[in-house]
């Protein structure tokens, strides 16, 4: 899932900035609220939690079911350390030592704009959709970078990444209750591919809000005045004024 958006209903040019501001805004409140849920729940990240042994550590820390854990971590990695990563298959354990200050990569595909008068890709950025990442040197932006061939590949840091990505897919496979905490603080956990990026999957939190991609013609003549072939979703406000709480919800259909 490369492009979550519609795109939006013809905006004037004045209310344009008016919304790039509000969607600023917002952006920067729930992605400060979210490092702060983050930050709180890290002990919960930690992967010897589910690996046991088989990760770096200081101490014996032996989990039931860490072996079959590990083979599953194992094959998702050679599922996808392939095409278009090109990395070798073997992994060696135990596995390096990962820290839990996890990393908050915002969502972006290639939406590819087309008019009578011209055909162009463009980057598109989802400021309320963030990709969760242990710690690595690339970050989602740089890793597409990479694979684009628009910037210097270290295998290491490649491997790196793709590792992590599916270690944080086997954590909220292996432990349901943080689908469940961080749904329950109304960021819905969503498993998304980029095409770019073959079947590595990538666990995302998106806030309760709805952005929107404008118009082909609009995002023509946006990335044409600012020289960058990179625009960022606003926020629809119609639809954000309304927060869905899957709480209250639930509760109403239970005493309905």
């Amino acid at each position: 899932m490369d492009q979550p958006t519609s795109p939006a209903e013809e905006i004037k040019t004045d209310q344009l900035l008016q919304l790039h501001n509000v969607t600023r805004d917002v952006a920067k409140f729930c992605g400060t609220q979210l490092r702060a849920y983050l930050d709180t729940l890290a002990p919960l990240f930690r992967p010897r939690r589910i690996l046991g042994d088989h990760m770096e550590g200081y101490a014996r820390e032996t989990v039931v079911g860490e072996d079959q854990t590990l083979a599953e971590l194992k094959e998702l990695y050679l599922r996808v350390c392939s095409r278009p990563f090109d990395l070798r298959r073997e992994l060696a354990v135990p596995l390096e030592s990962v820290s839990t200050q996890i990393q908050l990569h915002e969502w972006e595909y290639v939406h590819e704009a087309v008019t009578a008068r011209e055909r162009k890709q463009i980057t598109v950025v989802s400021p309320l959709a963030w990709v969760l990442a242990y710690p690595s040197t690339y970050s989602l932006s740089m890793m597409r970078q990479v694979l684009a061939g628009k910037q210097e590949r270290d295998p290491e840091c490649v491997r790196a990444f793709v590792l992590r990505a599916c270690l944080m897919h086997v954590m909220f496979l292996k432990q349901p209750g943080l689908k469940l905490l961080l749904e329950g603080l109304r960021y819905k956990v969503e498993v998304r591919q980029s095409p770019q990026m073959g079947d590595l999957p990538l666990v995302t939190l998106v806030a309760p809000l709805s952005t929107m991609r404008l118009s082909d013609e609009h995002l023509l003549v946006a990335t044409g005045l600012s020289g960058r072939a990179v625009f960022q979703e606003v926020l629809d406000r119609r639809k954000s004024r309304k927060i869905s709480d899957p709480f209250e919800e639930q509760i109403s259909a239970i005493l309905s």
